[in-house]
């Protein structure tokens, strides 16, 4: 018990400090009522501190995206400008943040934790490309959020690529990759399945995904009660309803789950894993069913499962062993069915990048840190208009994870008597 009150106390007094700060940022992230403009305008923009980016310079931004039923809504995010003079029109690297939270304190352009979380940010301007971050719709902005729905996360990826365009003096030009990490895994490579459709006038050369939350209905199947579904599942029981009114929480929910859920989803991630870590250790669950069993929750994360990638659109995907949280078989899986379909896919298998009792959920974080370099390069190839070469000839190292049985339809018939 001693445990859990100190644990308690440090995310309360954490809070409070967070509190603070973040409502003396409010101001900037509210946006005109109603938003008008087009997607891509911005806002208005101010300065980042605590970056220590040399040979280029930060900035906050508030732009216009749209959110799933087409309204225009107001993303914060980031742009950073090089001054490394180019030649012509700087390219744009556009990436899109994982798992955070949904709390304002959560989005990465209001957190001070993101220097740290995003250091390719430096390399990428010393390569004199505009590098452009979106906090995703909803997420430290008024309005309802829209987590892992693949087509808000693309319009404001997306988005945040005309907005860096439309920033004063960044010389951005049409042409733009987009890597991302876990969440941002997903909505890159919905990105990539939608990018002409939201804007036939950029040219996306290349998608690069790390630990990216590719296949749902077998990520949730093995996750659905863990501590990692503590910490994602509030996010997802939160924001699809959104989309699919036919959802209820209550379908899949313990009464502490109806109870907890709303308040653990707008908590940041680390914080919601901890409070969560802390019910389970009273005994307290969730979920009441595994979704993937439930036939509604299933038809939604097939639909939130990108297809495979056209061959035209190359793309690179980097997933290590011991991830514990986007599970290996699941990208193993994503590679058999990509590699069948014809996708122009490059896997990069990397081992376990952590030791000790937290090793696989710090497996599946330092991901991104070990994959960004070779993405890095992958993204240069692109622009410089080299081909990209599939390796689906490589067999996994981990076997795919066979897809759950169907969920049983409710039982039709005429009424007992």
């Amino acid at each position: 018990m001693g445990v859990v009150v100190v644990a308690v106390a440090a995310i309360t007094a954490n809070n409070v400090e967070s509190n603070q700060t973040q409502e003396a940022l409010d101001p900037f992230y509210t946006p005109p009522n109603p938003v008008v403009g087009k997607p891509g305008d911005i806002i208005r923009f101010e300065p980042l501190t605590g970056f220590n980016i040399t040979d280029g310079t930060g900035y906050r931004i508030l732009y216009v995206s749209k959110d799933p039923t087409g309204a225009l809504r107001a993303s914060g995010g980031m742009v950073f400008v090089p001054t490394k003079p180019v030649a012509g029109e700087r390219k744009v690297v556009a990436y899109a943040h994982g798992t955070s939270g949904l709390g304002d304190a959560c989005a990465p352009s209001r957190s001070p934790l993101t220097p740290t979380a995003q250091p390719f940010i430096q390399t990428l301007m010393n390569l004199g490309y505009v590098y452009t971050a979106t906090d995703y719709v909803g997420l430290g902005t008024p309005g309802e959020p829209f987590y892992m729905i693949g087509s808000s996360e693309a319009q404001d990826v997306v988005n945040s690529v005309r907005a860096a365009r439309n920033f004063p003096g960044s010389n951005a030009g049409t042409t733009y990759a987009v890597m991302g990490h876990s969440q941002g895994g997903h909505s890159a490579i919905w990105t990539g399945a939608l990018s002409k459709e939201i804007a036939p006038e950029l040219d996306l050369v290349g998608v690069a995904a790390s630990a990216p939350a590719t296949q749902l209905e077998p990520l949730l199947n093995q996750q659905w009660n863990s501590l990692i579904g503590w910490a994602i599942g509030p996010e997802v029981a939160l924001s699809w309803p959104l989309v699919y009114p036919e959802l209820a929480p209550v379908d899949i929910l313990t009464p502490t789950g109806v109870e907890l859920y709303t308040d653990l989803a707008y908590e940041c991630l680390e914080a919601a894993g901890m409070k969560g870590a802390i019910e389970s250790a009273m005994g307290k669950e969730l979920f009441a069913e595994n979704p993937a069993k439930v036939p509604a929750w299933a038809a939604a994360m097939k639909d939130q499962t990108p297809a495979p990638l056209p061959p035209s659109m190359p793309t690179l995907i980097s997933q290590a062993i011991g991830d514990g949280v986007v599970l290996a078989n699941t990208n193993s899986l994503t590679q058999q069915k990509w590699c069948a379909a014809g996708s122009n896919v490059q896997f990069n298998w990397l081992g376990q990048l952590a030791t000790g009792p937290l090793a696989s959920a710090e497996t599946h974080e330092n991901t991104l840190y070990a994959a960004w370099p070779m993405e890095t390069d992958w993204i240069q190839a692109r622009f410089a208009n080299e081909p990209a070469t599939s390796n689906c000839g490589f067999t996994p190292p981990v076997a795919p994870h066979p897809l759950p049985a169907p969920p049983t339809p409710p039982a039709t018939g005429p009424p007992h008597k």
